[in-house]
């Protein structure tokens, strides 16, 4: 029998939080404790497994270009829609498809207590639409520098049926987010937080920021605050839902911003 333990994550909070914390998004759902491996040897396989995965990720497992892997690729443009897919891709392998393999064949648990889960109530709808009305006026700011149009949308060459190329652009986009986040928040938090409590954010954080290197300055800082606060969210909610719509929504809208700025709409 599942034994669950309501609210675990408030010991670590000092009483004058969590109230308000429980006021502003809820309380914490009941979680189920983890029937697997105990919390030491699972923060120790997350943690090594963590580290081997980003750094495949960072190098595309050793396959830096898609003619790498496959020489029949070889010829694909550099800054077109398929080299970004092919990058894409191995944010599912790594960021997902592995993750999710530990989880259910050396955890043997359930994804779903790793935040793959729809959860999502008024209050917490409510302040992932606030959050998002405060990042709409930075994002407007930061699109006005060099750097950012430089950056974004990752597609250059974008053809002459340019809507069609940013429509399947977007889609593989955001689909990468959302492995994202239940790679850094999902499978790292909610996997460490038995052991770690709330440090777990601060262990997922740093490397979620250091994955920023090469992007735009405010956005790679930006990447810490964000790591703590979706962090919190996730720890609150037992879900990535709401830190993938965050997260799609300020890409979508960084990608538009570029377009607007570089003439094509």
């Amino acid at each position: 029998m599942v034994e669950i333990v309501r609210g675990a994550p408030d010991r670590l909070l000092s009483r004058a939080w969590s109230p308000l914390l429980d006021r502003l998004l809820g309380p914490v759902p009941d979680v189920p404790r983890p029937q697997g491996l105990d919390a030491d040897r699972r923060a120790t396989v997350i943690l090594w497994s963590a580290a081997v995965l980003l750094i495949l990720l960072i190098f595309n497992a050793g396959f830096q270009t898609p003619g790498d892997l496959y020489p029949w690729w070889d010829g694909l443009n550099p800054r077109g829609l398929g080299y970004d897919i092919y990058w894409v891709s191995w944010g599912w392998i790594l960021y997902l498809a592995i993750p999710l393999a530990v989880i259910l064949f050396v955890f043997k648990e359930s994804p779903a207590r790793y935040g793959l889960r729809l959860y999502l109530t008024r209050r917490t709808l409510a302040l992932y639409l606030a959050m998002m009305a405060v990042m709409v006026p930075l994002l407007f700011w930061a699109s006005t520098r060099d750097s950012f149009q430089a950056t974004y949308p990752y597609v250059k060459d974008l053809g002459s049926n340019w809507p069609l190329t940013i429509a399947i652009w977007e889609v593989a986009y955001v689909s990468r987010f959302v492995c994202l986040e239940f790679f850094f928040r999902g499978y790292i938090i909610l996997g460490l937080e038995e052991k770690l409590g709330y440090t777990a954010i601060a262990a997922s954080t740093a490397p979620y920021a250091l994955i920023h290197s090469g992007k735009p300055f405010p956005e790679a800082m930006g990447a810490i605050a964000a790591g703590a606060v979706l962090g919190l969210l996730v720890i609150r909610t037992r879900t990535i839902l709401g830190g993938a719509m965050m997260h799609a929504s300020v890409a979508v809208s960084m990608d538009m911003l570029a377009l607007w700025r570089a003439g094509y709409f």
